[in-house]
């Protein structure tokens, strides 16, 4: 049976409508393919004309539109709503995306890792068109840089992240320019360099899933939540609060007010709660118990 004073507080920023969706979803796939375009030059030049600089950088970009379409298809089942088996919706299938795309880029640096170790063993050859097709591979990121700032809104991020795929297409240039003019081993740190960064980033994503599934109390939150009470003449006698998602939260309140208050000033004080959370933006779902404070 439910408690009365218990009030569920959803702050939510709302959905985006359905014909934006579908103009961001057409955005998403022209992106995808563009990566996918820049990738298959980069593994021309990898592959055929003997580049491991462009090779690391090939297989990563592969890696990358695959988790690219991970990452969309988790995006779309967060979205689903509550259900008898799932009461607090679907948001962390959000990390679904993140979970496999970690899996799949520590699978390719291992093998990459080989790969180079036997290189640094033996010499090869890198053929001036691997310089080329590097140079080509290029063009599809720069592309999708100019349609991600184009639409602006989430894209921007992706526009910023990508900057980073061009800078390491510079790095395979130039890397695989010193590979065919003066030796491999120029060529050969070039990939070392990629890999290291590859790993480092394998690390940085491994450390943000552990600290979001950690349920870490966001604790700008929990201070909010104080300081309105404060402001609002009430105590709080426990907080709990837990980051669902990024940006998204979940936690519950135990909030004391006289004996004597009436039902409608406890929700009043609920509202007052929901209102000023929702004010700096926060999206999140509070329980809010109330208890009687028996005056002497």
């Amino acid at each position: 049976m439910e408690n009365p004073h218990d009030f569920h507080v959803d702050v939510g920023i709302g959905k985006r409508a359905t014909n934006e969706d579908s103009r961001n979803s057409r955005y998403f796939y022209l992106v995808v393919l563009l990566s996918a375009a820049g990738g298959f030059f980069k593994i021309v030049s990898g592959l055929v004309y003997g580049s491991k600089a462009a090779l690391v950088d090939a297989l990563t970009s592969i890696v990358n539109v695959a988790a690219a379409l991970l990452v969309a298809k988790y995006e779309v089942l967060s979205l689903k709503p509550p259900d008898r088996d799932h009461h607090y919706g679907h948001k962390r299938f959000y990390v679904g995306g993140s979970m496999f795309s970690t899996v799949l880029y520590s699978v390719v640096g291992g093998a990459l890792l080989i790969d180079l170790l036997y290189s640094s063993m033996v010499s090869y050859e890198v053929h001036i068109l691997a310089v080329f097709f590097a140079t080509l591979g290029a063009i599809p990121y720069l592309t999708a840089i100019a349609i991600s700032r184009k639409v602006g809104g989430s894209y921007e991020t992706y526009a910023r992240y990508t900057v980073i795929e061009v800078v390491e297409c510079a790095v395979v240039i130039l890397a695989s320019l010193g590979g065919a003019l003066v030796s491999y081993l120029i060529d050969l740190s070039g990939a070392v360099f990629l890999l290291v960064y590859l790993f480092t980033e394998i690390v940085r994503e491994v450390r943000e899933l552990l600290s979001l599934i950690s349920d870490k109390a966001p604790s700008f939150i929990v201070d909010r939540v104080r300081e309105i009470s404060r402001e609002l003449g009430v105590e709080i006698r426990s907080i709990r609060v837990r980051e669902v998602v990024p940006g998204r939260y979940h936690g519950d309140a135990v909030v004391v007010l006289p004996a004597e208050t009436t039902l409608e000033k406890a929700h009043e004080v609920a509202h007052r709660v929901e209102q000023a959370l929702k004010k700096q933006g926060v999206e999140a779902d509070l329980v809010i118990h109330i208890e009687p404070f028996h005056q002497k």
